[in-house]
């Protein structure tokens, strides 16, 4: 899976990262209910050539996939070798995916509740868990539960995903996800006024992973027309594209 052409590694799936998910990008809320769970995933990153391991969890559009893809921009931005594997999208090209990462230095593993319940993908996801172990590696993997609360059929497995720390993210609410809207918009060099908030807000979902999707694609079209974000054009171009 390329990186982005300013950096200078590889990600060993052909899964392309989101333009912008960075920990710079990544909005903790008013009340920072997230900043210390993004504080302690960015030391854990910092470890080297010990064999380590976070589980990060939480709910539907908590901000898990931003990230674990920050992580793996950070880590490949500093020379590191780094394994992205999304579950969700990764699953029918079978339990492959899960081998041949010992060069990595970080291993990245999203949606891993996709795979638990079925014992061949458990014993694979058992095995490099171990194999991440014996090779010194990081590994950082997501689920929407808390890992002690997954029902693995493979005891051992449950035993290994509670190994090292885990930590929980928070959903945004509506008005946090209206903030990380714009800051993202004006991080994307435009501005993204409140009407035209407010009318995505109303119209379309709410969960900041969709807004998000949106947002780029409003972004994208805007530069190709050389158009504001109007009202009107926002109008235009989301019935174009289905959404």
């Amino acid at each position: 899976m390329p990186m982005p052409d300013n950096t200078p590694q590889q990600i060993t799936l052909n899964v392309k990262l989101r333009d912008g998910f960075r920990f710079d990008s990544f909005y903790c809320g008013e009340n920072k209910p997230n900043a210390e769970a993004v504080a302690l995933l960015q030391d854990f990153l910092s470890i080297r050539n010990k064999a380590q391991q976070m589980v990060l969890w939480g709910g539907p559009h908590s901000g898990k996939t931003h990230l674990l893809q920050a992580s793996c921009a950070r880590d490949a931005e500093t020379s590191q070798v780094v394994s992205y594997i999304p579950l969700k999208i990764m699953k029918p090209s079978g339990i492959e995916v899960l081998s041949g990462h010992h060069q990595s230095h970080l291993i990245v593993i999203d949606d891993v509740d996709y795979v638990v319940g079925d014992l061949t993908w458990e014993t694979a996801l058992f095995n490099l868990i171990n194999t991440s172990r014996e090779q010194k590696q990081l590994l950082l993997i997501s689920t929407k539960q808390n890992p002690r609360k997954l029902d693995c059929e493979l005891p051992d497995l449950a035993s290994r995903l509670i190994w090292g720390g885990s930590l929980q993210l928070q959903a945004l609410n509506d008005e946090d996800t209206v903030t990380a809207l714009q800051l993202r918009a004006n991080k994307r060099g435009f501005l993204l006024n409140n009407l035209v908030v407010s009318y995505l807000h109303r119209r379309y979902p709410r969960d900041i992973e969709s807004l998000m999707k949106i947002l780029d694609t409003l972004d994208d079209e805007s530069l190709k027309q050389k158009a504001v974000i109007t009202i009107p054009f926002v109008k235009k171009v989301l019935a174009q594209v289905n959404i």
